[in-house]
């Protein structure tokens, strides 16, 4: 079995969802499974964790996937974590994503992740071009400009006008010193 481990925790700020299989474009099955050995070690040393596991898969070619978050809510160290683990044995194929009946049998490959370390060990930084083709373009998770209206506008002027005014005042006593 052949995987890939990447950290995409750069990628936090984005609406990353895995829809369709990155081989055979087919859509995915994804579910809650079991935290990882890992997460579980990181569960035990955090204050406060927060650990979310999905397996994802593919039902035409057996591709698979596992995506872990890890966060500790009390000391932010590290503030978030986030990996998935996936298939990368089609890489090398002459028909990527094709997987055997041997290679889809019992146990699921991806459980064998969940239960070693190891591969959780060594993550490689997702590069821009490997998410757009894994993940699909994303949404950045920033408010739209458009929707902000003169109303909008003027209620937060009005919000900061008691801090405002003091500050303009100094400036025009200022101002108003160096021309006498």
């Amino acid at each position: 079995m052949k995987t890939v481990c990447y950290d995409i925790i750069s990628f936090n700020r984005k609406k990353l969802a895995l829809k369709k299989c990155p081989h055979c474009h087919a859509d995915l099955n994804t579910r809650h499974v079991d935290p990882s050995e890992a997460s579980q070690e990181f569960f035990q040393q955090a204050s406060r964790p927060v650990v979310s596991t999905h397996a994802i898969t593919c039902p035409d070619c057996g591709w698979w996937a596992v995506r872990e978050l890890r966060l500790d809510n009390e000391l932010y160290y590290p503030p978030v974590e986030e990996f998935i683990v996936m298939d990368a044995s089609g890489i090398d194929a002459d028909k990527p994503g094709f997987h055997t009946a041997a290679e889809q049998s019992d146990p699921a490959p991806w459980e064998l992740v969940l239960t070693d370390k190891a591969y959780w060990s060594n993550c490689e930084v997702m590069s821009s071009r490997d998410a757009v083709e894994l993940f699909g373009s994303a949404q950045m998770l920033l408010p739209k400009i458009s929707e902000i209206s003169g109303t909008d506008v003027f209620n937060r002027i009005t919000s900061l006008a008691p801090v405002l005014f003091p500050i303009l005042v100094i400036i025009l006593i200022g101002l108003i010193g160096i021309y006498l």
